[in-house]
């Protein structure tokens, strides 16, 4: 029997790549920014993944256990928009209303802090993983091998990357090919195959490993796209991300107005797009004129308009937020008893679950790629109590962003992952005690009276122990 350990909910990342940060500095529009704020935090789910504070609670290695077996759940990387009319459809619709203006006009568009306007381009595509994607995901993947797989699979000294050699049981005995799952959306499929790439090492590719492709898609049954099973579940909680973003807007819209022509007829829409450009342009190229027409406080509340409508439709603000993350938590039950699943009223897909070919439940190791709702909404099956903000939901009456725990640049941003440890203790081992790093795995497997417990570590790389 698995047992919960107290849950470590621990923030931490690392960056696929060092890019220049949008400036900090105050700007003709802006309000300026404080000299510690990273405007990137202020992006909700679509911010980089990177280390965070965390929440306080201590970090480490059970003194004496063996870390018997890891489950990790996974967030594509960064990708281009998607086509909602809060986000990609708004940005192309105000690329069109520029393109259209200046054309009948004969005039370009934007003074003062947007003449860049002038030059400027949209050049962002639809919904497909971007390069900078490919970068977070192969470090990720790098990453969890060098923490986590070189132990499950017990890597001798020196081996700095994967061998095939190192796939079998403590006695020796041969493995089955290891097996990992994706939906077939393109950035979820995109994201694995550069996950594993940076799992296996560019060197074995497709040989080392099996990747089962899962469809999704309205009224298919998937636990790594949750909410297409019952599609019309989304649509709860979404009016509070609606009724805060003219609120959010009001004083940008006034204020860059000024710098548009008197019928230009800047909208609501317009100043959202504008918003969203700057995380996208910056996911794209690196940099985005856009980031510095707005305040401080006004990314505080960009992110809470995202936080909101996210709370809304998959978290503790959805009635049917636990039933997005439900299915996985019974693969994840499933894989820790050792069953197959052959009947379920969830959104498991019974045809690939029934199966061991596709649904391996011996593995020392899996990852499933997925979107930032399953995850979310698995910690919400989890009843995760430190995410729930009550009873009433998140406000959305209010003119700026209110404290809170559910924040999805830490809960689920690009490249997010929430891990399942399975920790197997000897009778005499305190799982109190924890040590700084794990430098060898033990075998307990012929050890008697030992407990197994589960930890769920959310968006951490990091054994280390506060200082």
């Amino acid at each position: 029997m698995v047992h919960l350990f107290s849950p470590q909910i621990v923030l931490s990342a690392l960056l696929a790549f060092i890019r220049d940060a949008p400036s900090s500095s105050s700007s003709a529009t802006s309000a300026g920014y404080s000299l510690h704020f990273d405007i990137t935090n202020g992006w909700a789910n679509l911010s980089p993944y990177k280390e965070a504070d965390g929440f306080g609670v201590p970090k480490g290695v059970p003194r004496g256990c063996e870390l018997s077996q890891v489950h990790i759940l996974h967030r594509h990387a960064e990708r281009y928009p998607e086509s909602s009319w809060f986000d990609g459809e708004g940005m192309e619709t105000f690329n069109r209303k520029l393109k259209s203006y200046s054309s009948e006009h004969n005039v370009s568009v934007g003074i003062g802090p947007l003449a860049f306007l002038k030059n400027w381009k949209y050049l962002l595509g639809r919904d497909i993983l971007l390069a900078t994607g490919t970068a977070t995901e192969a470090v990720s993947g790098a990453e969890i091998w060098s923490k986590y797989g070189r132990m499950v699979y017990r890597a001798p000294p020196g081996m700095a990357v994967w061998d095939p050699e190192l796939n079998v049981y403590p006695n020796g005995t041969r493995r089955a090919t290891p097996t990992f799952r994706s939906t077939n959306k393109q950035r979820v499929l995109e994201s694995a195959k550069w996950w594993l790439t940076g799992f296996f090492g560019p060197g074995h590719g497709n040989t080392s490993y099996n990747l089962v492709v899962i469809p999704e898609g309205n009224g298919l049954n998937n636990t790594l796209a949750a909410e297409h099973s019952c599609p019309g579940d989304l649509k709860e909680g979404t009016h509070a991300s609606e009724t805060f973003v003219p609120r959010m807007v009001k004083d940008p819209l006034a204020r860059l107005s000024k710098y548009f022509p008197d019928d230009f007829d800047l909208t609501t829409s317009d100043v959202l797009a504008m918003m969203n450009f700057c995380p996208y342009e910056y996911a794209t190229l690196g940099s985005s004129s856009f980031c510095d027409l707005f305040s401080e406080q006004e990314w505080l509340d960009f992110a809470y308009n995202l936080d909101l409508r996210l709370y809304g439709t998959s978290a503790f603000g959805s009635p049917t937020g636990r039933a997005q993350g439900i299915g996985y938590l019974l693969e994840l039950s499933a894989r820790l008893e050792r069953k197959l699943i052959d009947s379920s009223d969830t959104s498991i897909n019974t045809t690939y679950d029934n199966h061991s070919a596709t649904f391996p439940v011996h593995q020392p190791l899996y990852m499933d790629m997925t979107h930032d709702k399953v995850i979310i909404g698995t910690i919400t099956a989890l009843g995760l109590q430190y995410f729930n903000y009550g009873p009433k939901g998140m406000p959305s009456n209010v003119s700026h962003a209110v404290p809170r725990k559910f924040q999805l640049n830490k809960v689920a941003p690009f490249g997010a992952r929430l891990i399942s440890e399975i920790w197997t203790c000897p009778e005499e081992a305190s799982i109190e005690v924890l040590d700084k790093t794990l430098y060898a795995n033990p075998d307990l497997s012929d050890t008697k009276s030992t407990t197994d417990f589960i930890r769920f570590v959310l968006n951490a790389l990091d054994w280390t122990c506060p200082r």
